[in-house]
């Protein structure tokens, strides 16, 4: 089975975040990132790397393209599975809802305290409103049949605002401190994240995305029709299910400890595609890495852009990633008879 788009990808990712992880306001040089890093797993010395030096790698800019890395795996697979498992291309999380689910989630933690006093809950509850959201959409977009897909988007539209207007009632009802906290969160990014954060989303990410992956076989099933799913054994509904949860699971992770930032699950599994094929046991694999690449990327654009004025991360995708919205919409349209 050809992975060379996976490991391509990869290496691209390992060389954004090498590079990321030497830029910065405090420069340091490219040799001195990867021996720091390399000694970390005991091989070689770092003697003559200056230890202000190992301390920014080591505990300040290493665990946020980590971060990036884990994050664009997540929200990329998480579309890629989507948009099989509905036959709808425009299908990823934060168009079907999840990832407004997964804020809102995340705000009534913060704002309740939870996130600051108990371990695991700023993603559990995460998981639990991407969760709640994702079978809401579900349910009213299936309650009636099989939906149009202007029928899915515009369900995962309304469900979004009804998790906007949540987090709106959040921010109102909290305090000046939490107002601001809440903002610089929702509006996404990685900055002053630390270890601390890898651990808290490493473990919900990395089972949503495994879960994704086992997963290619049923949704190669689900590319051809359900009436040929049904046909060779596949249940369906469970199998939409599963991966509504792992969706949840790895996504509500994500926005957890890097609030929203949207469109990656509908840019990345496109672009990817194009060298993959539709086949979801090359393609999902070709996501995550390809996922973990794109946002690197998008970091350093946005700390290139932030000298100039001050862009979140999520803001950049938002803008990215709408006109590809736009333009894969269309392109759907003109598709159709």
């Amino acid at each position: 089975m050809n992975r060379t788009v996976t490991w391509v990808l990869l290496l691209v990712y390992i060389g954004l975040a090498l590079l990321g992880t030497a830029w910065g306001t405090m420069p340091i040089p490219l040799n001195h990132v990867v021996r720091t890093v390399v000694a970390t797993a005991g091989i070689g010395n770092v003697e003559d790397v200056p230890e202000s030096e190992q301390f920014v790698v080591l505990r300040l800019r290493l665990p946020q393209v980590v971060l990036l890395g884990l994050v664009g795996a997540a929200l990329a697979c998480s579309g890629a599975a989507l948009q099989a498992t509905f036959e709808n291309p425009l299908a990823e999380p934060g168009v079907l809802g999840v990832s407004s689910g997964a804020a809102l989630g995340g705000a009534i933690a913060i704002h309740t305290g939870l996130a600051a006093t108990v371990f695991l809950s700023l993603p559990l509850s995460g998981f639990g409103g991407g969760l709640a959201a994702a079978l809401l959409v579900y349910a009213l977009t299936y309650v009636g049949g099989r939906p149009t897909m202007h029928a899915l988007l515009l369900t995962g539209v309304a469900v979004s605002s009804l998790s906007v207007a949540g987090i709106t009632l959040v921010m109102v009802l909290a305090d000046q401190h939490r107002v601001q906290e809440l903002l610089f969160w929702l509006v996404g990014g990685i900055r002053n994240q630390t270890w601390e954060h890898v651990w808290l989303s490493a473990p919900p990410i990395t089972a949503g995305v495994l879960g994704l992956l086992s997963l290619h076989r049923r949704l190669d099933a689900l590319l051809l029709g359900e009436e040929q799913a049904l046909a060779v054994g596949v249940a369906v509904v469970p199998t939409r299910l599963i991966v509504l949860v792992c969706t949840a699971l790895a996504t509500g992770a994500a926005s957890a400890v890097a609030g929203t930032i949207g469109f990656v699950g509908l840019m990345v599994p496109h672009v990817v595609r194009r060298w993959t094929g539709p086949q979801t046991s090359r393609l999902l694999p070709a996501c995550v890495t390809g996922g973990a690449a794109f946002l690197t990327a998008c970091e350093l654009l946005s700390r290139a852009v932030s000298e100039q004025f001050s862009i979140h991360l999520g803001i950049l995708t938002a803008f990215l990633g709408g006109p590809a919205f736009l333009f894969v919409l269309r392109r759907r349209e003109r598709a159709q008879p």
